[in-house]
C-alpha cells in the first residue's frame, strides 16, 4: 500500500486530539433526495485528489504516516432510511467518531425522510482545515454533477502540496528568519478563566442559531460605516457575552486565518490544513459601549492582518516537528504550543454555486468544527446564501445545552441589525 509523509499540521491536529475528537462536520439539506449511486461513485473518485480520506494514519511508528488502504466510497457512503428513532439517531450519527488508524478519514450519512435527504458528513481534521473542506465539498459537488450527467472517462484533479513549506517558497532566507523572531505570544491564553460547563461525554450537543439574510445584510452595513469587517462584529459581540458570564476583565479569543492568502500567486495548494491565528486580546469594563470593543478589536484585526507574524506558529511547528522525535514531541507537545479552552472558528462563507449537486435545491447547510469535551468551548460560524449559522458542539449536560443557547441567543442580541 503506498505511504504519505505525516505534514507538520496533520501532527498537530493529532495532538488536540487530545481535548477533542478532532472532525469537522457539514449539514446539507436538500430539497428532494440525492442519488447515492452517483454519491458513491463521487466519493470513490474524489480519493484521487485526495487520497488521505481512503488512508489511515500510523502513530505507531517512528515518523508517522498515512497509508492508502483503498477504501472507496461504499464504505464511507450510508443510507439511513427514515424511522421512529430518526431524530436521536441523526444527533448520534453527527457526533460519531473516526478511528484514524482503522477506518476512512471520511464518513457520510444519507438521512433520507419522505420528502428530503440532508447529507451529515464528517472529515478528520488532520486531512485538512475548514477552507480545505469546503474545497473539499465543491470537488466532490462536481464529481456527482458529472456522473449524474453524460460525461464518461472522468478524471479528478490530481493531489497537490499539503507542506506547510510552500508557505514560505515565496521568501527569502532574511525574510523566514524575521517571521521566526517576529512578535507574536503562542501562549497567551493559557490563564483564561474558562466558561461555565459540566460536561457529560456521553451525551453529545449541536446548538445552533441562525442570522437571517436581513440581519446579516444590516450587519454588513454598520460594519462598512465603522470601518469594520462583519467577523469583527461577531468577534466583538462574542467577547462582550465572555466578559459578561465569566466577569473576566480581559478576554483573549484565537481568530482563524487562512494562510493560502500567503502562498505564490497562481500556486496550486493541495487540500490540507493551513490556517493559523490571530489573536484578540482586549480589555472590557461595564461601562464600555459596542463600539468601544469594536474599535479594539477592529484595530488590532487590521495590524495583524498587515504583517505576516501569524506565520510564526506555523514556522515553530515545522522546527518543533523535525528537530523532537514523535515521541517525545507527543508528551511535551503542552510545553511548546497553547491548546486555547475558549476559541471562535469562522469557516467562512459557502459558495452557492460551487457546492452544486445537480441542481438540486439545498435548503440549508452549515460547517461546524469538533464536538469539545468541557472545559474546552468554542462558537463556529459559516454563512450560506446571505445568511449565517453560529454553532457551538460539546459533550454536556441538559443544563449546558440551555446555557450555550443563551450564549448563543446573547451574542445575536449584542449584535447590530
Amino acid at each position: 500500500m503506498k505511504k504519505f509523509k505525516a505534514e507538520a499540521f496533520d501532527i498537530m491536529q493529532y495532538f488536540y486530539g487530545m481535548v477533542h475528537d478532532p472532525i469537522i462536520h457539514s449539514l446539507i439539506k436538500f430539497r428532494g433526495h440525492i442519488d447515492e449511486r452517483a454519491l458513491i461513485k463521487a466519493v470513490t473518485i474524489s480519493a484521487d485528489t485526495i487520497p488521505l480520506i481512503r488512508s489511515c494514519f500510523n502513530a505507531e511508528a517512528r515518523h508517522p504516516y498515512w497509508e492508502d488502504r483503498g477504501f472507496t466510497g461504499e464504505d464511507i457512503v450510508h443510507v439511513i432510511e427514515s424511522n421512529p428513532c430518526i431524530e436521536s439517531q441523526k444527533l448520534q450519527l453527527f457526533a460519531s467518531k473516526i478511528d484514524m488508524a482503522k477506518e476512512p478519514q471520511l464518513k457520510i450519512y444519507i438521512i433520507r425522510e419522505e420528502d428530503y435527504d440532508t447529507l451529515y458528513i464528517l472529515i478528520n481534521h488532520m486531512v485538512c482545515d475548514g477552507a480545505g473542506f469546503k474545497e473539499y465539498l465543491y470537488l466532490l459537488a462536481g464529481l456527482y454533477t458529472q456522473f449524474r450527467g453524460s460525461m464518461k472517462n472522468i478524471i479528478a484533479p490530481a493531489p497537490a502540496s499539503r507542506s506547510t513549506s510552500q508557505l514560505f517558497d515565496g521568501f527569502n532566507f532574511i525574510k523566514r528568519l524575521g517571521i521566526l523572531f517576529s512578535k507574536y505570544d503562542l501562549s497567551k491564553q493559557k490563564e483564561q478563566e474558562k466558561y461555565p460547563l459540566q460536561g457529560d461525554e456521553n451525551n453529545p450537543l449541536f446548538v445552533t442559531l441562525e442570522i437571517t439574510k436581513q440581519e446579516l445584510s444590516g450587519m454588513k452595513t454598520y460594519a462598512k460605516e465603522h470601518g469594520a469587517t462583519v467577523n469583527d462584529l461577531i468577534l466583538t459581540a462574542y467577547a462582550r457575552v465572555l466578559y459578561k458570564r465569566t466577569g473576566n476583565e480581559r478576554i483573549i479569543i484565537p481568530c482563524p486565518v487562512d494562510l493560502r492568502k500567503y502562498l505564490q500567486p497562481g500556486e496550486k495548494h493541495g487540500i490540507c490544513n493551513l490556517t493559523s491565528n490571530f489573536i484578540c486580546d482586549v480589555h472590557l469594563y461595564e461601562k464600555d459601549l459596542f463600539t468601544d470593543t469594536l474599535m479594539q478589536i477592529s484595530s488590532q484585526m487590521k495590524v495583524q492582518k498587515a504583517n505576516k507574524n501569524c506565520l510564526k506558529s506555523v514556522k515553530m511547528l515545522e522546527l518543533a516537528i523535525r528537530l523532537i522525535p514523535f515521541r517525545a514531541m507527543k508528551k511535551a507537545f503542552n510545553k511548546f504550543f497553547t491548546i486555547p479552552v475558549t476559541s471562535f472558528s469562522n469557516l467562512g462563507v459557502i459558495d452557492k454555486s460551487l457546492l452544486n449537486f445537480d441542481n438540486i435545491m439545498i435548503t440549508y447547510t452549515y460547517l461546524t468544527g469538533a464536538v469539545k469535551y468541557a472545559p474546552y468551548f468554542q462558537i463556529a460560524v459559516s454563512t450560506f446564501n446571505d445568511s449565517c449559522v453560529l454553532s457551538s458542539n460539546l459533550f454536556g449536560t441538559p443544563e449546558d445545552e440551555k446555557s450555550i443557547k443563551e450564549f448563543l441567543m446573547s451574542l445575536k442580541e449584542e449584535l447590530p441589525f
